[in-house]
Order: structure tokens, then sequence, then C-alpha cells
């Protein structure tokens, strides 16, 4: 039977369905592209923003526009879509459904294409969360956090290295609130380090609550990679203290110099949130001012946007759309330029790119400190580790 997956949101979300699609492979099903007509079209769905929502909404409608039987799964936030056929809890759920299913369909012999293959593997170690961000639903649809034993991360991270991934994401909603018996996330990378061979590991989003002076020191081992997702949502202390986020950007900060007393050139990405109910414009000048302070690789930014049955959401103090806008625009601006300022300390340097795929003649990969690499080449440079020295024609603006 023919299988399309759509995922939405975060790398948590697309460990999962990297998991769901292969074992429905092993199952002799065969998976094509979202794009074509599938007999079955699975969407693993995002709540994080009303955006999100609306995507999982529209995809849910084409794949029915498609003729496909339609699963909806993650973190689903409109469960009364009539378009939706069968709505998943759980992994499991899914590879049911679609062993009942698929006897409905007869063995076909046309010619199917595979999805290509990523280069990095990504890894569930987490999931769920045991805070309560005043704009954040995840916890609704992820519940509290749960934590996968040791045990198995190792053998899914052997497999990745049989399947000959050079480099592993260890994803989750808070990874940092890992803990298996008695092991936390500082002794969970020892143990991999330990028990596998795997070249590069790179670690998913982090907390900044949770950041112990362990974890950082293991940033040292040359396995690790020297980047760092560490969430901020707000360079302003008020703001923060209303997010309910338990820290400040002091604390933030202190992470950052730690790391970077290690190494000078550890890379840090992050998260914000622009527009959050009463940010007033002495907040929002406080967030460009620690974005220069904090010299990030990139930053991701995003309007609020209320979710249902969020703290956040019932505050009569919205801040205006065009004020929003015009906020994520400047923020965007500056947060460009100190990516290309810290991009620059890489001129001239050598590191080792992990180059993904091709496009307009160029081959595309990442540095270690997850610095986006372009380079001509005319070898096959898919899924190969290349030592490269810098210079400003490779780098890309991300």
């Amino acid at each position: 039977m023919k299988f399309s997956i759509h995922t939405l949101g975060c790398k948590l979300n697309q460990a999962e369905s990297d998991e769901i699609k292969n074992e429905l492979k092993k199952s002799g099903h065969v998976c094509t592209p979202f794009s074509e007509k599938s007999d079955v079209a699975i969407i693993r769905a995002c709540a994080v923003t009303a955006g999100a929502s609306q995507t999982a909404r529209e995809m849910i409608r084409r794949a029915r526009r498609q003729g496909s039987f339609v699963i909806a799964s993650g973190c689903l936030e409109n469960r009364d879509l009539p378009e939706i056929d069968f709505i998943a809890e759980t992994a499991g759920d899914i590879i049911k459904k679609i062993k009942q299913v698929s006897k409905k369909f007869s063995t076909t012999t046309s010619k199917h294409f595979e999805q290509p293959d990523r280069t990095r593997a990504m890894v569930k170690i987490q999931n769920g969360c045991n805070f309560n961000c005043a704009y954040c639903v995840i916890p609704k649809f992820r519940g509290k956090s749960q934590s996968e034993p040791a045990s198995l991360i190792i053998k899914k991270i052997k497999q990745a290295e049989k399947n000959d991934y050079k480099e592993v994401i260890l994803t989750g909603v808070n990874i940092c609130q890992y803990g298996n018996n008695g092991c936390d996330l500082a002794n969970l990378l020892k143990t991999i380090l330990m028990n596998t061979k795997i070249e590069r590991l790179r670690l998913g989003s982090l907390d900044p609550r949770l950041i112990t002076d362990q974890l950082i020191n293991q940033s040292s081992d040359k396995r690790l990679m020297p980047h760092w997702h560490l969430s901020l949502q707000s360079g302003s202390d008020t703001v923060l203290a209303r997010m309910n986020r338990g820290y400040t950007t002091k604390k933030y900060l202190d992470i950052i110099k730690k790391n970077r007393q290690i190494n000078p050139l550890f890379s840090f990405t992050t998260d914000i949130i622009v527009g959050f109910p009463g940010e007033t414009d002495k907040e929002f000048k406080e967030t460009l001012a620690f974005v220069k302070r904090a010299c990030f690789t990139k930053v991701h930014v995003f309007p609020y946007s209320p979710r249902p049955n969020t703290s956040a959401a019932m505050s009569k103090d919205f801040v205006q759309d065009k004020t929003k806008s015009e906020r994520v625009a400047q923020l965007i601006k500056i947060s460009a330029s100190v990516g290309k300022t810290f991009a620059k300390n890489f001129i001239g340097k050598t590191r080792e790119i992990l180059f993904e795929h091709k496009k307009n003649g160029y081959w595309l990969g990442y540095t270690p400190e997850y610095l986006s690499v372009r380079y001509k080449s005319e070898k096959n440079l898919n899924n190969k580790i290349v030592s490269l020295k810098l210079k400003p024609v490779n780098l890309q603006s991300q």
C-alpha cells in the first residue's frame, strides 16, 4: 500500500514520523511524496501557533481532495474536522490502523518513488513537559515528561550508524527534563559517547532553567557539536516573568559565557516571541539589546499567537498586529546582522562540513557550529564530511 507523511513543527514530530515511516516500510508499504495521491495520508500536526494549526487543517483537506484515507496525529488542535478518517494518539495507533486499512487495498505493482532520507537522523529521547509556560499549549497535547530508556536510545543510534548516518540529533519536547532510572541528560550523553561510534551528536532545543555545569563541561567533547539551540523567548526579564519562564536574562547569558569560556566560537541559536501580551516598547528594546549581547548565530522570530486554554490567551493587554509586524521585521533585521557578524569569525578557519544536498550547482551542508555552507564541486558529496577552509563565498545566510 502507498502511504505519505506530512510533518509539521518540531524535530520531535519529525523523529516520530521517521519511526512510523520505518515501521511501515518494514511491513512492505511504500512511502510516496505527500504531493502525490496515496492510499493513506498521515498528517503530523503542530499547534504551537495559530498558523501551524491552520496549515495542518489545509494539509488534511488537501489529502482528502486527493482521495486518500486521512490519519491525523501529533499536536492536533482541530479534532472534529470531517475530512479526518482516524485520529491517532500514538505511533502504534497509526501502525495498527494502517494494518486494518491495508486489507481493503489490492497489491500494486506500479513504480513508486521513495522520499529521500535526510543526512541527519533524529532520535526521540523524551516526550511531554512538566512546565507551564503562559503561552504554550504543547503540554496539553503531550502530557507530563516521559523519557526513553538509555538502552533503547543506544539501539536507535547504532541503527542510525548502520544506515550510514553521520549525525544524530537528540529530540524531545524538553530534553533537559530527560530522566530514566537516575540517568539525566548529561549522564545519557556520557553513555551514548561510550557505547556508540556516531561521528556527530547534536542536541535538540534546550531549556535554560535546567542547564547544569556538568552538561556545559561535556561540550568540549569533539563528537558533541559546539552548537546549542537554547530557547530564549524574550530578552526582557519582565516579559520572561509574565511568560512564566523561570529564568532571567542574566542566567541565560551566564550559560553562554560558560560555554564560550570552553570554546569562544560556541554557537547559539534561539527562538523569540514578539508581541507577547503587555510587551512595551522598552521591553522590546531590551530584547534587541540582548540579541546583540548574546551574538546568536540565528534567531527564529515568531509573532505572539494566542493559543486556546493558556493563561496568556486570557490577557486583555494584547499588542496590536501592526506593532507586532513592525517589531518582527526589526528583530529579523538585527538578528541577521548579528548572525553575519558571528559567521565572520569562521572566515579563514577550517571546519568539517557535513554535506546534505545539491542546489543550483552548489553542495549545501553544515559546520559543527550549524553554520550553513555552500561549496561547488563535481564530486558527489551527499552525506560526506569534508574538511574545508571557509571563505566568504562559502557562508550562507540562514
